[in-house]
């Protein structure tokens, strides 16, 4: 008959094993969390593969491909040999003769009254739709419909409103005693025909945005001012206003990067008419590139739209920023 003794071990090998086996434990522990690491960064790269190899394909690479011919003679039509030319293609832009500076200006004073213009409307409308309104739905589909709207479609309408010879708008004109208008063959009507036709485009998108802020301030807010004595304007000036502010340096972002782009409108409204005076940036751009095939001062506009945007961009970070420090000191 065979037993088993347990033999008594010395207290300085007891505690020799038992930090060996932690050592075993935590060693095991971590080859586990470091094999459960790997297969999540492993996951990780294999999701984001796909948008980091479109990403490079049709922008990055691109992109890259334009700086580089922004500084040489490249046609895109010729297929000559390419020739570095320095910055002088982008000195040429500067030159008053050749109508980039005035395309320039044109795309500033369009960003410059669409953008406010568009987030006030949007404000005012999302405030008149907030709440219990009968028939909320219909006129906020009925705003919105101009942003998802074809541009060419809707463009095609808003001229046609437009046309001196039973035009929609001239027609109202009429009876008041006007003559007919040409507002999209005379200065300054032209401009300001592309600035209203944007703003209409944008005022539904700002109202969306507008109108999901509105809806995130708690109800309780505007009880207890109803309950001071506050009424509907004092209520929007004193709680909602301050409350979707910033959300507004959201939609400057948005919006001078959308009208930094604005082509389409122009192609369809005006074709840059008349005598060039609503040229923007872009259509200077494709101008340059696909009817004159100068694409060294093409890529050069492109380069030097693109640092503006960048520089917008970050200067409204930088003040989006400090004003969040400054609120939360």
């Amino acid at each position: 008959m065979s037993s088993t003794r347990k033999v008594a071990l010395p207290a300085a090998l007891r505690t020799s094993v038992r930090m060996r086996s932690n050592r075993d434990v935590r060693g095991n522990d971590w080859q586990v969390r470091r094999s459960m690491h790997e297969k999540e960064d492993r996951a990780g790269y294999a999701l984001v593969a796909p948008t980091t190899i479109l990403l490079s394909v049709f922008y990055l690479f691109p992109l890259a491909q334009t700086v580089v011919f922004s500084f040489t003679n490249w046609s895109p039509t010729d297929g000559r040999e390419l020739q570095f030319q320095g910055l002088d293609n982008f000195i040429g832009l500067f030159n008053p003769t050749n109508g980039f500076v005035a395309a320039l200006g044109n795309t500033a004073l369009i960003a410059a009254i669409v953008v406010p213009g568009s987030m006030l409307l949007g404000l005012i409308f999302a405030a008149l739709l907030d709440g219990p309104v009968r028939g909320r739905a219909f006129y906020r589909t009925m705003i919105f419909a101009p942003y998802i709207a074809p541009v060419v479609g809707s463009g095609l309408i808003f001229s046609y409103l437009l046309t001196p010879l039973g035009g929609l708008v001239n027609a109202a004109l009429r009876p008041l005693g006007f003559p007919p208008v040409p507002f999209l063959t005379t200065e300054p009507w032209a401009i300001i025909a592309i600035i209203m036709f944007v703003i209409w485009q944008q005022v539904g998108y700002t109202m969306i945005i507008y109108a999901a802020a509105l809806a995130t301030i708690p109800p309780s807010y505007h009880e207890a001012a109803k309950l001071d004595g506050a009424g509907v304007v004092r209520r929007f000036f004193s709680i909602s206003l301050p409350l979707v502010t910033p959300i507004s340096g959201f939609l400057v972002i948005t919006g001078l990067i959308n009208t930094m782009q604005i082509f389409t409108q122009v192609y369809v409204l005006t074709g840059g008419g008349p005598v060039g005076s609503t040229k923007t940036v872009v259509f200077w751009i494709y101008e340059q590139g696909f009817t004159f095939f100068n694409g060294g001062a093409a890529t050069a506009a492109s380069v030097v739209l693109l640092l503006i945007g960048i520089v917008i961009t970050v200067l409204q970070l930088k003040l989006l920023s400090s004003r969040d420090a400054t609120e939360m000191v």
